[in-house]
């Protein structure tokens, strides 16, 4: 039996208890909802398991939760069938331009890094940053340190990556955390039967959200979502079929987490939609890439020294 651990987390308006597999990669197995009762078990053969430790920390607790109402997160998806064609063999200069792949190491492989591995990087530099002295002064004071934009935005990618995570293995490759020559990360980059699709994860807790064609305003406040993930996602078109050799379709998507109300008016120029249903969302769209070209173009996604070309002339 695999152990499990429990995590409470909580925003304004809202108390969730966690359930995860314990070790480094924290799988998300089941959550209560602290204030309704609402259970949703993720993970189906850990479900007994998993109510158990729900009860055993209400007890310990004692807090009055409301009776346990327990679901299923959304089935796991079906293999999806397309048509196989034989793989199209490019012409010799075609193929010429195709980047040869550098010999594949461990150090190489991005298909390891945990949802938020770049945020985490930040919140050390930025622990780094001050004095020995300060650090322990506030460790003993109970002081973070720790900027609550980097905490909430860290928390956002946690959420939205087990949801993706629970993709894997399903005809789906998931990759979080995916460095770019300029400091900053592709949150997820996600590869299926449908595409491939840039995944913003923006947390905004117990906000609304409104989105427009061109625009999305948090509590009223503009920011430039959709521009900016339309072009991240043409980078990383033109990066894919460069190294790929064939057609690779990527679509930009914004995951809103936490959010109190998405109201989407109009033809975004991006997608955006609710971050704890991403997995259900994308699975239930039609086919465009048959089971050969996901995993071609995991082969290419999952180096990082093909992101470090992002940008670059051929």
């Amino acid at each position: 039996m695999q152990e499990l651990t429990v995590k409470l987390w909580r925003v304004p308006g809202k108390e969730r208890l966690y359930v995860n597999l314990s070790g480094a990669r924290g799988e998300a197995v089941a959550w209560l909802d602290c204030r309704t009762g609402a259970v949703e078990i993720k993970v189906e053969r850990l479900r007994a398991a998993a109510l158990a430790k729900v009860e055993e920390w209400v007890a310990a607790s004692g807090r009055p939760i409301p009776a346990r109402t327990v679901t299923a997160a959304s089935p796991e998806p079906a293999p999806i069938r397309v048509q196989q064609d034989p793989p199209l063999r490019p012409t010799a200069v075609a193929a010429a331009s195709i980047p040869a792949l550098p010999p594949f190491t461990a150090e190489d492989d991005l298909a390891g890094n945990l949802p938020g591995t770049g945020v985490q990087g930040m919140i050390r530099e930025e622990m780094d940053q001050r004095k020995w002295l300060v650090r322990v002064a506030a460790k003993l004071a109970g002081d973070p340190l720790t900027s609550q934009k980097l905490v909430t935005g860290l928390r956002g990618e946690e959420i939205v990556g087990s949801h993706l995570n629970g993709l894997r293995g399903h005809g789906w490759h998931v990759l979080h955390s995916v460095p770019l020559p300029s400091g900053a990360d592709i949150d997820h980059v996600v590869i299926g039967p449908p595409g491939v699709f840039t995944v913003n994860t923006k947390h905004h807790p117990d906000s609304s959200v409104w989105v427009g064609d061109k625009r999305v305003l948090v509590n009223r406040v503009s920011y430039p979502y959709l521009a900016n993930a339309e072009f991240e996602a043409a980078r990383v078109t033109r990066l894919l079929e460069r190294w790929c050799g064939h057609s690779v379709p990527v679509r930009a998507i914004v995951a809103v987490v936490g959010a109190r109300k998405i109201t989407v008016q109009g033809s975004p120029i991006v997608e955006v939609l609710d971050g704890e249903r991403i997995a259900s969302l994308l699975t239930g769209r039609p086919a465009s890439l048959a089971p050969h070209r996901v995993d071609s173009v995991f082969t290419v996604a999952r180096r990082r020294s093909v992101w470090a070309q992002i940008g670059k002339r051929g």
